[in-house]
C-alpha cells in the first residue's frame, strides 16, 4: 500500500520498532530500503515507541530535515503520543490510522489495567474518551474496521471526518502459487494469543482430525498458545504440525497448496483471510467480524460441530467449493494493495 503511494510520487519514510511484536520472535534490522521507501526501526519494540517517544526525536527532526513532510500519518492509536511530540516541531496535519475505531469508540480496546495506568499517568483519557481525544488530536482520521463503514458519521468527533479503508492484502509479482493442492491439509497461520481465540484449536483440531477427510493441519504462528499446539502435535503425531514462524512467500506457498484454512479469530484476522482469498483456498471460520459473506466467500459455522459439518461440506461439494474460490479472489481483487493505496491516496489528498 505505501509503495503505492511512492509510485504515484509521494515521499515517504517510515519510523517504526525492531520488534516483530505478533509476527514473530527477534528483531528486524534498525534500517531498510522497502522498494525506494527508507525504514528506520529506531525504537526497540511498540511499548518504547508509547512510553519513551522523545528518546529517539532528534533523529527523527534529521528524518524529516531532509524529506520536508507535508503531513504526519500515525499508524495505530498508542503512537499518537509520538505523532503530537513530531507535530510540535513540524507543524503538519496528523492523519490517524486505526484497524478498529468502533472498538476504541466502545472502549473496548485498552481496557486492560495496565494500560488504563499508563494512558492516566500520560495525561490521556482511557474508555470512550479516548476515542474523543484521538479525534481532538487528529486532523483526520482512517479506520480499517468493515463495521465502522455504517458509522462514519457517529464517529466523528470535534468535526473530524473519519474514512473507511479495507484492509489490503499483498501478493509479490514473482510470486507463484503451488501447482497441486494437498487435500488432507488445512491450514492456520497467525498468531497464537487469547485475543486472536486460538485456544479453541484444544477442542477444535481433535474434531476436525477425527471426523472428517484432513489428514494434517498445519499451524504456524507464534504466541503463548504455542505450547497448547505443540501438545496436540505430541498427541496426534505428523497429523498435527506446528512452524513458529515462515517468511511471507513460503507461507502463501502453504496456503496455495493446502485444501482449505480454518480461523477461530473472533475480532479481525482480516491479513490471514485476504491470503486465502489471493490463493483461492476456501477459508472456514467459528466466528464473523462482519467481514465475509456465509456461504458465498467463507463458511462460517455455528458452533464445533457445525465447523465439522463445514469441512467436510468442502470436500462433499465441488461446486460450493468451486464458487469459494471464485468469490473470494474476487474479494482480494478488492483489498489488492494498489487499489487500498489508490484510496489511500485520495484520502491524504482531501486532508491536505
Amino acid at each position: 500500500m505505501l509503495i503505492r503511494l511512492h509510485d504515484k510520487g509521494v515521499k515517504l519514510a517510515i519510523v517504526a520498532c525492531k520488534s516483530m511484536g505478533l509476527k514473530g520472535d527477534g528483531n528486524l534490522p534498525p534500517h531498510d530500503n522497502m522498494d525506494g521507501i527508507q525504514i528506520h526501526r529506531l525504537y526497540e519494540n511498540s511499548q518504547d515507541m508509547f512510553l519513551f517517544p522523545g528518546k529517539k526525536l532528534n533523529k527523527i527532526l534529521e528524518i524529516a530535515k531532509d524529506l520536508k513532510p507535508d503531513m504526519i500519518l500515525c499508524d495505530q492509536e498508542l503512537n499518537m503520543r509520538l505523532a503530537l511530540l513530531v507535530q510540535k516541531y513540524l507543524k503538519k496535519p496528523i492523519v490517524l490510522l486505526l484497524e478498529d475505531a468502533g472498538k476504541i469508540f466502545s472502549g473496548e480496546l485498552h481496557n486492560s489495567p495496565k494500560i488504563k495506568s499508563a494512558m492516566f499517568f500520560f495525561g490521556i483519557p482511557s474508555g470512550p474518551k479516548f476515542w474523543s481525544w484521538l479525534c481532538e488530536k487528529a486532523d483526520a482520521l482512517i479506520t480499517c474496521s468493515p463495521r465502522d463503514q455504517q458509522i462514519l458519521g457517529l464517529l466523528s468527533k470535534h468535526n473530524k471526518p473519519v474514512f473507511y479503508l479495507p484492509w489490503p492484502s499483498y501478493i509479490p509479482s514473482n510470486f507463484e502459487c503451488a501447482s497441486t493442492r494437498e487435500n488432507g491439509r488445512g491450514i492456520y497461520i497467525g498468531s497464537l494469543y487469547p485475543f486472536k481465540n486460538t485456544q479453541e484449536f484444544e477442542k477444535t483440531l481433535p474434531l476436525i482430525l477425527e471426523k472428517t477427510k484432513t489428514q494434517q493441519f498445519v499451524v504456524v504462528g507464534p504466541g503463548p498458545h504455542a505450547p497448547l499446539i505443540k501438545k496436540l502435535e505430541h498427541r496426534y503425531g505428523e497429523a498435527i504440525h506446528y512452524v513458529n514462524h515462515l517468511p511471507r512467500t513460503e507461507a502463501l506457498r502453504l496456503i496455495s497448496n493446502s485444501y482449505y484454512a480454518y480461523s477461530p479469530v473472533k475480532i479481525g484476522g482480516w491479513g490471514f483471510i485476504g491470503d486465502c482469498w489471493s490463493m483461492r483456498t476456501p477459508i472456514v471460520m467459528t466466528h464473523n467480524d462482519n467481514y465475509v459473506i456465509n456461504s458465498v466467500n467463507a463458511l462460517v459455522a455455528k458452533d464445533e460441530n457445525d465447523l465439522v459439518s463445514n469441512i467436510n461440506r468442502l470436500y462433499d461439494d465441488v461446486e460450493l467449493y468451486r464458487n469459494l474460490q471464485t468469490n473470494g479472489f474476487e474479494e482480494y481483487e478488492k483489498r489488492k494493495a494498489d487499489v487500498v493505496g489508490d484510496k489511500l491516496y485520495n484520502i491524504l489528498t482531501k486532508v491536505l
